[in-house]
């Protein structure tokens, strides 16, 4: 296993300044264009990056169709990233795999992305946080008009 996959379960750290770390490490190495087949196959970085940007909310059973069960198991206990600053690392680590290319768009799609962040935005309170899901949106949207 790499640096990279020993680092991520630190996301759920206890310690703010932890999981702002791990979050601007994963954002770090999402700029290499030719490691998002390796992120998002090898060390399956969506649902990890989604866990801590998922919320309480209810979704329905077509919202949670192909999403990884980690994203709502918990239900109303399950606390969304109290951090802006790791917030916003992870949105932006999205943003940059959506940038990587059609494929991660499409694999990014299928594991149901689009469902966390809409409900991630609804209760979003930093503007520049709700700016970086509205571009990872209109990524996510590109495939699909035509």
């Amino acid at each position: 296993s790499s640096m990279l996959q020993r680092i991520l379960p630190e996301l759920r750290s206890k310690n703010p300044v932890r999981r702002r770390g791990v979050a601007g490490t994963i954002k770090n190495c999402c700029f290499e264009k030719n490691s998002a087949w390796w992120l998002i196959n090898e060390v399956e970085i969506i649902p990890k990056i989604l866990y801590p940007l998922a919320g309480p909310e209810e979704l329905s059973i077509d919202e949670k169709r192909g999403m990884d069960p980690d994203l709502w198991l918990e239900g109303p206990d399950k606390v969304r990233e109290l951090d802006k600053v790791a917030r916003l690392l992870l949105v932006e680590a999205i943003l940059l795999i959506c940038a990587s290319g059609r494929a991660s768009r499409k694999s990014i799609r299928m594991q149901r992305t689009y469902v966390v962040l809409k409900m991630m935005d609804l209760s979003e309170e930093s503007e520049e946080v709700s700016e970086r899901i509205n571009e990872c949106v209109q990524y996510l949207r590109l495939d699909e008009e035509g």
